[in-house]
């Protein structure tokens, strides 16, 4: 407890008063002594309860302290009750509006004086334990947030690759398509398959496949560069590359780019006729294939290419077989 009086008999009488409680009375001489013990001057403040305030003091009313110490964030919680030798209605309701909680007059009974202490004293250990509360909710939801956002993500990203998965790509693809419906904005597609993957598979097993799918998928991720593009594990060794605001030829380059990238990166096949892994790719764009359809068109291009030897890029056109 801390009595801000700039009496030394008050605060003497004071301290006699609040003895019986057993709790630890501290009465600095001075508003400045007050401030440091209240930590408002940067040093960590210790453990006050309540502070018992006179109204009235030479260097500085004990409203306009008040005030002062409710702009400490670790002060807005602490009981303040304001010691007065008259009982002024309106100086106290200005009292209670700067932030006090109690008032007692001049003087005091001590059983009257300890009881509002007491009240005060709990009152401030609620108000923090509720503080406390408040912040452990705060930061469990902020985790928990966080959490459902991790979820989120995983749900929107295939475990093997770390691209987008079929279900993060069909809404992009829907939402693309909405977009080109209100806007008429162009809209690409890449379909790419592994070729042979199957006999990469026989022979250099699963775990080999699995990091050729990732060596594969960087590549793609590495050649498509936009922000707002999506590529995606279609299922199994396809790939998909959604490209907005980008017309037929535009996605073909990309189709290109991504046919040198393996060029280069030469990732060993034993059983390709190249000795190393290649894709074949279907690409197709809107509006051109807006009677026939994105996705349909993109897989009769990708047929195409597999079809005429694998390791190309097939665009699909209007008429196309």
């Amino acid at each position: 407890m801390l009595i801000v009086d700039d009496s030394v008999v008050v605060r003497l009488m004071l301290t006699r008063a609040l003895e019986p409680l057993g709790a630890q009375v501290r009465c600095p001489a001075s508003l400045a002594e007050a401030r440091e013990l209240l930590g408002m001057t940067g040093h960590a403040p210790p453990a006050v309860d309540v502070v018992l305030l006179d109204q009235v003091m030479p260097e500085m009313d004990g409203v306009s302290f008040l005030r002062e110490m409710r702009t400490h964030a670790h002060l807005q919680e602490l009981s303040v009750i304001m010691v007065t030798a008259v009982q002024d209605e309106a100086q106290l309701e200005v009292a209670f509006a700067a932030g006090a909680m109690d008032y007692v007059t001049k003087p005091c009974p001590p059983a009257t004086l300890r009881a509002r202490t007491s009240s005060g004293a709990r009152l401030t250990r609620a108000l923090r334990a509720s503080r406390e509360r408040a912040l452990e909710l705060q930061s469990a939801n902020a985790q928990l947030a966080d959490l459902n956002a991790q979820l989120s993500s995983l749900s929107m990203t295939d475990a093997l690759t770390g691209l987008a998965n079929r279900r993060a790509f069909d809404r992009a693809y829907d939402y693309a398509l909405a977009q080109h419906t209100r806007s008429g904005m162009s809209v690409a597609l890449l379909m790419v398959d592994i070729d042979h993957f199957k006999r990469y598979n026989d022979a250099l097993g699963h775990p080999a496949g699995d990091r050729c799918l990732q060596q594969v998928a960087a590549a793609l991720r590495g050649c498509v560069r936009r922000s707002t593009d999506v590529v995606a594990r279609y299922g199994g060794e396809e790939f998909a590359a959604l490209l907005t605001d980008t017309d037929l030829p535009g996605a073909a380059a990309v189709g290109q780019r991504i046919l040198r990238r393996l060029t280069e990166e030469h990732i060993l096949h034993p059983e390709h006729p190249l000795g190393h892994v290649t894709v074949s790719i279907g690409v197709a764009a809107l509006p051109d294939a807006q009677q026939h359809g994105l996705k349909d068109a993109a897989d009769h291009a990708l047929y195409r290419a597999k079809a005429t030897g694998r390791n190309r890029t097939v665009m699909w056109r209007p008429g196309a077989d």
